[in-house]
């Protein structure tokens, strides 16, 4: 088995020897000599990758989403080893996981108020969510919220984690401080 370019394994008519090897190899932040870090990627970049994941279904997806998170050429890209495809791509995989996983623990509430919230018609807003967040943030801080979608991911993130919890807190004092 040879370490081929990322154009060649594509051309491969059985892929299936490749397939079983490269599975196995470890995360890897490298890829045709860059690196990703998700906390400096543009906000608005990180959730475009999340959503184009599972929609991901040939290599141009597959292309865009290396584009996105390795910020490479198409050139770069097809010229590069299969091994750093593979390892970069489980990186990026586990990376945007952990994006998820991280925003689900920090911005998620149980709000006794929750069966209200979606009686109101809290699922005519699911299409934003993306952008919601940005909005509350613009009104709060007086930015457009596209230019805030602009900024690094982390400090968005941040940004998000500190009103919601802020919010909270606030909330629970109003509950306290009424006779």
């Amino acid at each position: 088995m040879k370490n081929i370019t990322v154009k060649r394994y594509t051309q491969l008519g059985n892929t299936a020897l490749y397939d079983a090897v490269l599975e196995h190899l470890n995360p890897n932040n490298s890829f045709a000599g860059k690196q990703m870090n998700v906390n400096s990627m543009p906000y608005a970049n990180v959730k475009y990758a999340i959503r184009l994941l599972p929609k991901i279904n040939n290599w141009d997806g597959v292309y865009q989403l290396f584009e996105i998170c390795y910020e490479v050429t198409e050139k770069q890209f097809w010229k590069a080893r299969i091994t750093d495809y593979f390892s970069a791509r489980k990186f990026i995989l586990n990376s945007l996981a952990q994006v998820v996983q991280n925003e689900n623990r920090a911005l998620s509430s149980q709000s006794t108020d929750n069966h209200l919230w979606k009686m109101a018609g809290a699922e005519k807003l699911a299409p934003y969510n993306d952008t919601l967040p940005l909005v509350q943030l613009g009104k709060l801080l007086g930015q457009y919220p596209f230019d805030l979608g602009r900024k690094p991911y982390g400090e968005i993130f941040s940004l998000l984690a500190q009103t919601k919890l802020q919010n909270e807190v606030e909330a629970d004092y109003q509950k306290l401080s009424r006779p």
